[in-house]
């Protein structure tokens, strides 16, 4: 499933890049991506609060169900936005001197 997404979600991307400028662009990839982010945190909270026992019932499995999605869909959006932000991580990432601005 997570293959099929990323396909999916890349084939978007692609669609957007061309559609848009790049600032909308990423907006709209890192907006999705903190919300895709925020949902997997509330099915593991809501998942935590539930107590979930040994023998699942159904309601967990629903819990599971949209940590399952949402996971899938924040990893698929995370490694759209490290494509879409690699110059300025790569930069960062080769940065050896401490720069700080007053």
């Amino acid at each position: 499933m997570e293959a099929y997404l990323f396909v999916t979600l890349l084939f978007v991307y692609v669609i957007t890049a061309v559609a848009g400028n790049q600032n909308t662009v990423r907006k709209i990839w890192t907006l999705s991506f903190i919300c895709a982010a925020f949902l997997t945190a509330g099915a593991l909270f809501a998942l935590r609060v539930k107590h979930q026992e040994v023998m699942m019932t159904a309601d967990n499995f629903n819990w599971y169900f949209f940590l399952y999605v949402f996971g899938a869909l924040a990893f698929a959006l995370g490694l759209i936005n490290l494509w879409m932000y690699r110059r300025a991580l790569w930069q960062m990432l080769r940065a050896s001197e401490n720069v700080q601005k007053e």
